[in-house]
């Protein structure tokens, strides 16, 4: 039994390592193209951002990506780090991480610094084979 958990828990937080390489990349590269991944192409995605940026609403796969390519084209990260002190609040549906998110408002020249929280969940990709990625379903954030 113990040897099935600790094997689940390993496989989780392998799978939420890879996620976390590809979200640091897409913030501190500003890069766009990898979102297509991070976010689910099944559910909506609840987006609430304070402002500068002052949106909050549920979207389809497509719009949150155009949203979010519009947010990153606007603004240059400055600082993104997943916040490994509070990194993982789990429940049965899915996992909370937190980061921290400093930017350049290239509209203002304003410098901002965001706590952003993701709450993921598995997206099943493949019935067939039950494979299974980690998606953000929501994204919310406090200005400091």
């Amino acid at each position: 039994m113990n040897y099935v958990i600790t094997s689940l828990v390993g496989f989780v937080l392998a799978v939420l390592s890879q996620f976390n390489v590809s979200l640091e990349r897409c913030f501190l590269q500003n890069n766009p193209e990898m979102l297509p991944v991070l976010i689910s192409s099944e559910a909506p995605t609840l987006i609430t951002l304070p402002e500068p940026i002052q949106i909050s609403d549920c979207f389809s796969s497509a719009q949150s990506q155009l949203i979010l390519k519009d947010i990153l084209s606007r603004t240059e990260t400055l600082e993104f780090i997943l916040d490994p002190a509070n990194q993982i609040v789990a429940d049965r549906r899915g996992v909370i991480i937190q980061a921290r998110w400093s930017f350049l408002n290239k509209d203002s020249g304003r410098k901002y610094l965001f706590w952003l929280y993701f709450y993921l969940s598995p997206e099943d990709l493949n019935q067939a084979s039950r494979s299974s990625r980690l998606v953000i379903r929501e994204i919310r954030a406090e200005r400091r």
